[in-house]
């Protein structure tokens, strides 16, 4: 419901008329004399007035939100609206009741207490109806501002990511080419490779745009590929060992997660022949609530000069988690080793059906 639309009450009126009316009349029981006819026809005429008079109030309800639809205007809103209620109580009371002393309906004498006594009643049953309203309009203005706030949150983060994408994958074309232009004069069977494997990663990277998860598998051959390049250019100054059980392949992690870690690795950390950066994948089997971890961990040696931030990274990772309502990787640093347990979705849990 948005601030131009009318209420949606069906059901409210389906519970709130009839009993509104139902204990009314029960009041004048004595009145009636126990005469289900007379009983009867006043239900039947409480029903009529009922429904006119709710439909009197939602209409002002929505009068009032179209024209006061922004929050800074809220006390504003709400006095006009209850303002209203409370006038709209005093007529239509005041109305019911002189028709039918006019009509002869009337089944007890009219007087100046029983005018009182039914405008105080109207008064009361608006104020019921009019909170109920504002807490239904207040938990749907939550809700909508929720989903707002996410749909934003997940352009920006994509729009990050796209940013991400498009300076990071010239930076690394032209670090690879020019390791496949070396190869080419020194080894054409291995350039061969190379470039199959560069044609792995690109290939993953158009795949996997528009996936929300990937299954652990899929993300290690990727992670393969790229870390064959990435061996290619430094050697056996960089290492890859990896501690994953077969059953947890099935798993699920947003794309591009593991390629994250180890170009934050990279970024923050010297890599020389003498000091191998040593990288870690190891997978935790325990499964807790539909998740299990994967631990990507990397010896600490960090550049002495200060490292330039670039969009994505740790933060951005940590985001995207946040964003599908994963639970959010745990960073680990004790001075000698640096290490981030991101989690696994178990094929079958309740996280991949609940994705938003």
């Amino acid at each position: 419901m948005t601030t131009l639309e009318r209420p949606n009450d069906r059901w409210l009126r389906w519970i709130g008329i009839p009993l509104m009316v139902l204990l009314g009349n029960i009041l004048y029981l004595k009145e009636y004399q126990h005469n289900p006819v007379l009983y009867s026809g006043w239900v039947f005429i409480g029903m009529a007035y009922m429904t006119l008079a709710w439909e009197g109030s939602v209409s002002w309800v929505h009068y009032v939100r179209k024209n006061f639809p922004d929050a800074r205007h809220a006390f504003r809103r709400i006095v006009i609206t209850f303002t209203g209620y409370g006038l709209l109580a005093v007529l239509c009371q005041s109305l019911f009741i002189f028709l039918t002393d006019l009509t002869g309906l009337a089944i007890i004498p009219i007087t100046a207490r029983v005018y009182q006594a039914y405008i105080g009643i109207g008064i009361f049953c608006s104020l019921i109806l009019g909170t109920t309203y504002e807490i239904i309009y207040y938990l749907q203005q939550y809700r909508n501002a929720i989903a707002e706030a996410e749909a934003i949150q997940k352009s920006r983060i994509q729009g990050q990511f796209d940013s991400l994408k498009s300076q990071v994958n010239p930076h690394f074309l032209f670090n690879s080419l020019n390791s496949l232009s070396a190869l080419i004069s020194e080894d054409k069977q291995q350039a061969n490779k190379f470039l199959e494997e560069l044609s792995s990663v690109y290939r993953y990277l158009l795949q996997s745009n528009e996936r929300k998860l990937v299954s652990l598998q899929t993300e290690l051959n990727f992670i393969h590929s790229f870390f064959y390049l990435l061996k290619t250019r430094y050697g056996p100054a960089i290492e890859l060992q990896l501690g994953i059980e077969s059953c947890l392949l099935e798993c699920y992690l947003p794309p591009f997660s593991l390629q994250t870690l180890i170009e934050n690795a990279i970024r923050h950390n010297i890599i020389l022949a003498d000091r191998p950066l040593v990288i870690s994948l190891q997978a935790e089997t325990q499964i807790n609530d539909g998740i299990v971890a994967l631990r990507v961990t990397n010896n600490i040696q960090r550049k002495n000069v200060q490292v330039n931030k670039q969009p994505g990274g740790l933060r951005q990772l940590t985001e995207r988690f946040t964003l599908l309502r994963l639970p959010r990787p745990v960073i680990t640093d004790d001075g000698q080793q640096f290490s981030v347990r991101v989690p696994l979705i178990v094929k079958g849990a309740d996280f991949l059906v609940n994705l938003p």
